[in-house]
């Protein structure tokens, strides 16, 4: 069976050879001798049963068990790393640290974010973007400490709903619907739809399906690993027509035009967390939150 009482060098000595892709790399960056990084190594591999690394003249490489342990063993100094960033930050006197899962685009909640930096000036803030599962599920696992999402799921955590954000098409300026004061979904029946992998593109894949099925329509969708100002730009460039949320784009380029989808498309936006989390910083944006959600803001 592995030992698992390890001493934190190990891992260190592990790392370091894997990015340098030698050991003597590896012993000058960390400032030892080579054979210190070597014998590490060599007891890091015996305490957990298996070989990491494969060693030949070229220099070394991780094996398949090693690569898979060393990704491991990053995520686990990851959250020590911010485990000891907050704990640095309280006992420095500071307020500590906020991290926020992120799927909607910021401007929608920046009115939120304002007030909480202006009424919390020494917590640090870190945003990791996502869709909206992966959002739920890092706030699941506690590995962020709020989430902004559209729509709930079953057996999502505490929720409070923000508001309520209109679609609109965004289309080259040289398309005929984009004179348009209003669209709805049957207008693009025809048009080839390209929305961002991340962020809120699945939401509004999954929308877009559901809509027009019921119109028994069936629409030309695609998906691009791009950010929202990249997809602009991809529909002006003619690569198809996009649907966003909220007011038009404020980096949309001169050669598109917004219009507003009417009827019932709307996406709901949310923030997720989990009652159990102590963090006293969340507590603080929950308190501005409630204070700003609109009279029929929702919490579950």
């Amino acid at each position: 069976m592995p030992d698992i009482s390890l001493d934190f060098r190990l891992f260190q000595y592990a790392l370091a050879a894997a990015e340098h892709g030698s050991f003597r790399r590896a012993a000058a960056a960390l400032n030892v001798e080579q054979s210190t990084v070597s014998r590490g190594v060599r007891s890091l591999e015996h305490r957990v049963g298996a070989e990491l690394f494969e060693r030949g003249h070229a220099g070394i490489r991780p094996t398949p068990a090693g690569e898979r342990f060393l990704e491991e063993a990053i995520l686990g100094f990851d959250h020590l790393r911010r485990a000891m960033q907050r704990i640095g930050a309280l006992q420095r006197g500071v307020h500590g640290q906020l991290t926020v899962a992120m799927s909607v685009p910021l401007i929608l909640v920046s009115d939120l974010f304002e007030r909480f930096r202006g009424a919390y000036e020494g917590i640090s803030i870190e945003v990791v973007e996502g869709t909206s599962s992966a959002s739920w599920a890092l706030t699941q696992q506690r590995n962020v400490d709020v989430a902004f999402v559209a729509n709930i799921r079953e057996g999502a955590p505490r929720t409070l709903h923000l508001r309520d954000e209109r679609m609109i098409a965004v289309l080259p300026k040289s398309h005929p619907l984009a004179v348009a004061r209003r669209l709805t979904l049957s207008d693009l029946c025809l048009e080839k739809i390209i929305l961002g992998a991340g962020g809120l593109g699945p939401n509004i894949e999954e929308h877009i399906l559901a809509r027009m099925a019921k119109l028994g329509l069936e629409p030309k969708l695609q998906l691009h690993r791009v950010d929202q100002r990249n997809l602009i730009d991809m529909v002006a460039m003619g690569f198809g027509v996009t649907v966003t949320i909220g007011s038009s784009p404020r980096t949309a380029p001169a050669g598109v035009a917004a219009v507003p989808l009417a009827g019932r498309n709307v996406l709901s936006i949310y923030a997720a967390w989990m009652e159990c989390n102590p963090n006293p910083a969340l507590k603080g944006l929950l308190d501005i939150m409630r204070r700003s959600a609109r009279p029929n803001g929702r919490t579950s």
